[in-house]
């Protein structure tokens, strides 16, 4: 790979990266939810996504799949699950889907691949994020 295709990459996923700090940071906390608990919960799928990041960036399929992984097993965990609509569980489906094919192009060592299927990933946890944020007012009633 060539050093411009490269910078490109890195340059593209660093602004993904913001995309998905900026929304975790400000998510409310729903559903009675320990401020603590989630902002820990918060904090781990940042890490998992630099892990991501690092591994797209550095074409290592292994610190990808780790990082996917996580992300994964913590879509699964009661914390995530904020809402129960169906808008909700569509944006967890688009997530899964979009991590799992992010895995099969890491691990096909296919790094263009990965970079789309990551950024489909964090287009999904914007939305799903934005749609958490637009129900706060009904979450409080």
């Amino acid at each position: 790979m060539n050093s411009p295709h490269l910078a490109i990459r890195v340059c593209l996923l660093s602004l993904v990266a913001m995309a998905v700090v900026i929304p975790c940071v400000a998510i409310p906390i729903v559903r009675g939810n320990d401020p603590q608990t989630l902002s820990m919960f918060m904090r781990k799928k940042l890490d998992a996504s630099s892990l991501i990041l690092e591994g797209i960036t550095t074409e290592n399929a292994t610190l990808v799949n780790d990082g996917a992984d996580v992300l994964l097993d913590m879509s699964r965990a009661e914390v995530w699950n904020v809402l129960t609509d169906e808008d909700y569980r569509e944006f967890n489906r688009e997530f899964r889907s979009s991590v799992r094919k992010l895995k099969e192009a890491a691990a096909k060592d296919n790094f263009d691949n990965a970079t789309l299927q990551w950024i489909d990933s964090v287009k999904a946890c914007v939305e799903c994020h934005k749609h958490v944020r637009s129900q706060r007012p009904v979450l409080k009633q």
